[in-house]
């Protein structure tokens, strides 16, 4: 893992752009957040082991916005299908996509057809998820608490007009 980006720093989730730009698929980035702004929304309303996602994005595709939840596992060891089941069981409550990231997966893991995998070593989904439907109550409270989120930290809209050093030489 030496010389490969670091997700978690201090217990805070960072470098979380890397992974939000392989997922595509789900349209447009609109917003996300981290773990630690939404924990106390997880724990009041979700049920499970895992009470929050990494990184919950929203991502808009023809008019219709997807809550996404993303577990980070940066570490060596393989994400086991016991530890799958525990983050679905949570995060399907609210989440219409869910993957789990990592940098090993145990083969038993594949056949857990709802969620999806991401390869932190190869940043690419390795397996895509199924729709989830999550419960209504549970995603409203989740997309109010991000509405209160900073400002999206991922996209600039850099000016046409701007000046490079190379122009000042």
């Amino acid at each position: 893992m030496d010389g490969m980006p670091r997700f978690y720093y201090g217990s805070v989730t960072k470098n979380e752009h890397m992974i939000l730009d392989i997922l595509g698929d789900h349209g447009d980035y609109v917003r996300h957040d981290v773990e630690a702004p939404l924990a106390r929304r997880f724990r009041r309303d979700w049920e499970g082991v895992c009470k929050y996602a990494d990184i919950l994005a929203l991502f808009r595709k023809e008019g219709t916005e997807y809550l996404v939840g993303i577990e980070i596992k940066d570490w060596k060891g393989r994400v086991t299908p016991k530890m799958c089941y525990q983050y679905l069981k949570t995060y399907r409550h609210g989440c219409q996509y869910v993957y789990i990231a990592a940098r090993k997966f145990s083969l038993k893991s594949f056949e857990i057809h709802e969620l999806g995998f991401i390869d932190l070593d190869r940043m690419k989904v390795i397996k895509k998820p199924e729709y989830l439907y999550p419960r209504k109550k549970d995603r409203e409270g989740v997309i109010m608490k991000m509405r209160d989120s900073p400002p999206p930290r991922r996209r600039f809209v850099h000016c046409p007009d701007q000046w490079s050093l190379d122009d000042f030489g």
